[in-house]
């Protein structure tokens, strides 16, 4: 295995990431996010607003639907998608028994058909979307990106950490320190301190790793009245109304209190925003241009929200009930 200190220089590319990453899930699947109501239909609007607004960086997934269809037929016209950071994911079975040669088959398969869909030569960012595949065939998965690397299929890899990420980070930490693995993508907000807690955001910024933070809003519970949550989530109220109070404190809207929050934290280098209408991309580059937290509010969410459940944190572990009273979702900001 090749660590990140070997000829690092010379195999990290430089990446156009904007500090705003559009996730397009919602460009691809109707159903996706309990106040979609696009279905995709302006997904070409958001895309030209996006770039005309400076993003730089869109994630997709072959799970998303059309999305990477959508993309890709955005910018067939147009030499741009070469400029832009689209980082895209592969998904492979977790089925005991696969073979070395099954694991490099599947992920070639998969790239191959998300390099037709973009309409690319070359996918900028391929990410793992169940990075748990590691566990089982770690050497494999990255020796594959390596290969895809050095055939000019990909610019680089990198993983999306899922709801357990401190505990993912520990099982996995040993193949990421591969250089292949450039970009981490991971959920990061104002209640969820875990990977700063256990010391892993410390290590990948030693390591130079490109830190991509989604689930800023906690899939829109951030942005709820703690006052009528479904019953299922009625131990997130308290540290609800602690944000509520302090963003009162600061002179700031909630939102702007979460999104503030992470877009400073050291090591972020963008944030992925699910957007579904052009006033919502508005609203976010708003945020973008917010003002930083104070330390006094800083340290509150530091010691006073430090704890936080995973019952909580964890959407994966919120009953159907739960998101189906949803209000909001992540990126659809209603205040």
């Amino acid at each position: 295995m090749h660590s990140s200190t070997e000829s690092e220089s010379a195999h990290r590319p430089s990446l156009p990431i904007s500090k705003l990453t559009l996730g397009t899930a919602q460009l691809g699947m109707p159903d996706y996010g309990i106040a979609n109501d696009t279905g995709g239909a302006d997904a070409n609007a958001l895309l030209e607003g996006s770039i005309s607004a400076g993003i730089t960086s869109f994630d997709t997934s072959p799970e998303y639907g059309e999305s990477e269809k959508r993309i890709g037929e955005f910018f067939t016209q147009s030499a741009r998608i070469q400029e832009m950071a689209v980082m895209s994911k592969v998904k492979l079975p977790k089925q005991l028994g696969m073979t070395e040669k099954e694991v490099t088959a599947h992920m070639y398969a998969s790239l191959e058909a998300s390099l037709s869909r973009l309409q690319l030569k070359r996918l900028p960012i391929l990410k793992l979307h169940d990075p748990d595949i590691l566990i089982m065939h770690g050497t494999t998965v990255t020796q594959t990106l390596r290969n895809m690397r050095s055939e000019g299929l990909i610019a680089t890899g990198g993983v999306s950490l899922t709801d357990r990420t401190d505990e993912q980070y520990r099982r996995i930490a040993a193949c990421l320190e591969d250089d292949i693995y450039s970009v981490i993508q991971a959920p990061l907000n104002v209640l969820d301190h875990r990977l700063q807690a256990s010391g892993a955001m410390t290590r990948m910024r030693a390591s130079g790793k490109t830190i991509v933070a989604r689930s800023v809003f906690l899939q829109g519970l951030l942005l709820m009245n703690p006052e009528r949550l479904p019953d299922s989530l009625h131990e997130a109220a308290p540290p609800l109304h602690v944000l509520r109070m302090l963003a009162e404190q600061e002179g700031i809207s909630i939102a702007q209190l979460a999104f503030s929050y992470v877009r400073d934290m050291d090591g972020v280098a963008s944030l992925i925003i699910g957007i579904e209408k052009r006033e919502q991309l508005e609203e976010n580059l708003q945020l973008l241009q917010g003002p930083a937290l104070s330390e006094r509010c800083l340290h509150a969410i530091r010691t006073q929200l430090n704890h936080i459940t995973e019952r909580i944190i964890s959407p994966a572990l919120w009953n159907r009930d739960a998101r189906n009273n949803r209000r909001t979702i992540e990126g659809n900001i209603k205040r």
